[in-house]
Order: structure tokens, then C-alpha cells, then sequence
């Protein structure tokens, strides 16, 4: 017997969020309930790790990050434990693909206990880009995540334990990102620059930051890695953050010229 229903997200650009709740509400609405969000964006909110019951069902949701669950907060992820609680694993790419991305958080999820349901794959706008998945999830997706819920909550009652089977591959495998000259992209030691004539010294990005990379002191002065979410450049309320590198601006070019189009639509699995 479910009792409590749960949105539980890692969602820099909140994109992940607002599709992991819609589920949540689709489902906590047919069960006559009321669904509760996790967020563990950021450092402040993952000083507690969560902990469910068998009365609990859990809609998991993290953004794809080359191909992958993002890989600094992969261990954070795995410590968080079902106990029996449903669970339903959601992946939010940003049209270029899902990859291995939602077979290693189902994976995750049913090591640490969760009985995983179904699971899903939806658009939301890229980090790098505005064009690239841009808008999504918009309204329409919105309404799938929605009934997608209600699709989960009604068939609880006849779950009989089967497996969840999901698109991937193991090992799991990093996106090969490549260049015009067909060689490997490394971008991990690249961050935002601030201008400074913008920068109010408001501290948003440093809150935002989910690496607590960002001195809230000095929003110019990155303290740690960088895990390219884009939140704190999203987010701005005076656009201040920028990048510069031209590694980065090739790989955001090169993705906005291969993957805008088609439009993907989102992907179910029982």
C-alpha cells in the first residue's frame, strides 16, 4: 500500500525537476495523496541522504551527462536506499541521446533497494544551449510526464515484481565526444568566466552551484570542478557568466548542428 509519494531530483537547470514533479503529481493525484520533492541539487541539500519504506514510491530523476548519470554525484546517488519503496527512474537528456544514462540509474536504484516499476526518458533544453532541446520540457511533454504518473499509480496494485527492462549497455560508456578534426573533446578542467560590468555579487550562482564551486564572496573565483550544469549562466538574473574556451564553443556548435533535429519525444518503459 502506497502512502507517500516522492519527486526526487538532481536538476541544476531545473528541467529534470519540473519533469520528475509532473510525474510525482500525476501519480500522487491518482492515489489520492499529495507528492513531496527531494532536491539534492546542491551541496546544502545532500547533507542528509534520504532513506524510504515499502509505503513509499520514488520518482528518481537526473539529468544525462555524457551519456551517463552525472559521475560526481553517482556515489551520493548510491547511497541512497529504497528499503522496498517503488521506485521509477527517470533520465532528462537533451535531445542528443539517453545512451547508457537510465539503464545505470535503474541499476543503481534496484542495488539499494528500490522495486523499480517503469522508467522513462524525457527532453528538457541542453545546458549548453538554448536551441538544443530548447523550451523542453514544454507543454506537451509536461502533460505525458503527468499521465505517465497516472499510468504508474494505477498498475501499483498489479506489480508483480518483474524486472525493469530498459534501453542500454554495460559497462556503461561516456559519450565520445569528438571534434571537427575527429579528436577526443576534454573539457573537464573548463568553467564560466564572469564580467564583471554585469556581476552584482548577488551570490545566486554560488548557491546554485552543485559542486560548491562558486565563491560566494567572489563569484569570479572557482574554487573546485566544474561539472559544466550551466546553472549558474542559466540562471543569472544579470547573464554575468560566459564561456570563452573554444574547445567548449566548438562541442556546443558541433551538438546544436547534429542533434536540434528532430525534435526527440519521450520514451516509456514497463
Amino acid at each position: 500500500m502506497i502512502s507517500n509519494v516522492h519527486a526526487l531530483f538532481f536538476s541544476p537547470t531545473l528541467t529534470t525537476r519540473k519533469v520528475t514533479e509532473s510525474i510525482a503529481r500525476g501519480c500522487a493525484e491518482r492515489l489520492n495523496t499529495v507528492a513531496g520533492s527531494i532536491d539534492v541539487t546542491t551541496p546544502a541539500n545532500r547533507q542528509e541522504t534520504p532513506s524510504f519504506t515499502p509505503s513509499d514510491l520514488v520518482v528518481f530523476g537526473i539529468p544525462v551527462y555524457i551519456g551517463r548519470v552525472p559521475n560526481l554525484i553517482r556515489e551520493f546517488f548510491a547511497s541512497i536506499k529504497g528499503n522496498g519503496a517503488i521506485g521509477v527512474p527517470v533520465a532528462v537528456y537533451g535531445n542528443r541521446a539517453y545512451d547508457d544514462a537510465l539503464l545505470e540509474l535503474k541499476d543503481i536504484m534496484e542495488e539499494n533497494g528500490f522495486k523499480c516499476i517503469a522508467g522513462a526518458a524525457f527532453i528538457g533544453e541542453h545546458s549548453f544551449s538554448t536551441t538544443l532541446g530548447g523550451g523542453r520540457p514544454n507543454a506537451e511533454d509536461l502533460e505525458s510526464a503527468y499521465k505517465f504518473g497516472e499510468e504508474i499509480a494505477a498498475a501499483v496494485p498489479q506489480y508483480t515484481g518483474k524486472r525493469l527492462q530498459v534501453p542500454g549497455n554495460y559497462p556503461y560508456k561516456f559519450f565520445d565526444a569528438r571534434n571537427s578534426q575527429n579528436k577526443g573533446i576534454d573539457i573537464r578542467k573548463v568553467h564560466p568566466l564572469t564580467d564583471d560590468s554585469k556581476c552584482n555579487r548577488c551570490g545566486l550562482c554560488a548557491t546554485l552551484c552543485p559542486m560548491g564551486s562558486i565563491n560566494p564572496a567572489d563569484p569570479a573565483d572557482i574554487t573546485g570542478k566544474c561539472i559544466k550544469c550551466c546553472a549558474c549562466i542559466k540562471r543569472c538574473p544579470s547573464g554575468a557568466k560566459y564561456f570563452t574556451d573554444p574547445t567548449y564553443l566548438e562541442h556546443k556548435e558541433i551538438l546544436e548542428k547534429n542533434f536540434t533535429i528532430p525534435a526527440k519525444k519521450p520514451e516509456i518503459f514497463w
